[in-house]
């Protein structure tokens, strides 16, 4: 009678315990069912308030809590917000490197840092980022569906660091610092081999070469232009200016 007694005390003392366990356990999956079903909707913003919630209070209510920081990082992305989103999915890289999301994550991680950089004005720095972690993600996942796609973000990331490039050089050229003009266009050469833009390239650099009196190294320039008839005429001023100037000396 008295273990009895001892047994129907204890179940007293640990019944409103386990009910206040119970009762937080459901109340977090109902705000992570209504933080899913907001993004689901579209509404993101209240996506992240829902599910930001889940994070903060509810992680050891889940058996697969990587899954409330993927749906968090999805609902940042989805409201403009790639670098909080980035955040989330480094978590789920960190702390959950066996999840079932982490190729995805991977992808994504990249795709943030992409986005955090989407004009050429911007610091190239988040755009070098990008580039490294959409390399790494080929690397690693070369058979995955999103390889294609990141191939052509890296080329997207490559035309937009070129672009800044060129730019830098067409600002020397302005202020008629033709030396450091040259020296961009031959760090592009060698960056960007195979790029479609190289003929012009090549093209802007026999003009700056020309332009620092460098006539035998822009006339090897000039020879690696053949056949590029859209420059024809470019070109073709360049060789008279060189003529003209050498038959002064």
């Amino acid at each position: 009678m008295k273990k009895v007694l001892i047994i129907f005390i204890i179940l007293l003392i640990s019944l409103p315990t386990f009910a206040k366990r119970r009762t937080k356990e459901v109340r977090c999956q109902q705000r992570m069912e209504t933080g899913i079903d907001a993004f689901n909707r579209g509404r993101y913003s209240n996506a992240v308030s829902h599910l930001s919630v889940v994070r903060n209070e509810c992680i050891g209510e889940f058996d697969a809590p990587d899954s409330i920081y993927y749906f968090l990082g999805l609902s940042y992305m989805k409201g403009k917000k790639p670098e909080d989103a980035r955040m989330e999915f480094r978590t789920i890289v960190e702390e959950y490197p066996h999840s079932e999301f982490i190729e995805n994550v991977y992808y994504l991680i990249a795709l943030c840092s992409y986005k955090a950089a989407p004009i050429i004005q911007r610091d190239s720095r988040l755009l070098r980022r990008a580039e490294r972690e959409f390399s790494a993600f080929i690397s690693g996942y070369p058979n995955s569906e999103f390889t294609d796609s990141a191939r052509i973000y890296l080329n997207l990331i490559n035309d937009k660091l070129l672009e800044k490039e060129m730019l830098a050089a067409e600002f020397y050229e302005i202020i008629n610092k033709y030396e450091s003009a040259v020296i961009y266009y031959q760090v592009m050469l060698e960056d960007y081999v195979g790029n479609e833009r190289v003929p012009e390239i090549n093209l802007k650099l026999a003009k700056n070469l020309v332009a620092a009196n460098r006539f035998s190294e822009a006339l090897a320039v000039i020879e690696r232009l053949e056949g590029e008839e859209q420059y024809a005429t470019e070109i073709d001023v360049l060789r008279r200016r060189i003529s003209n100037v050498q038959h002064k000396r």
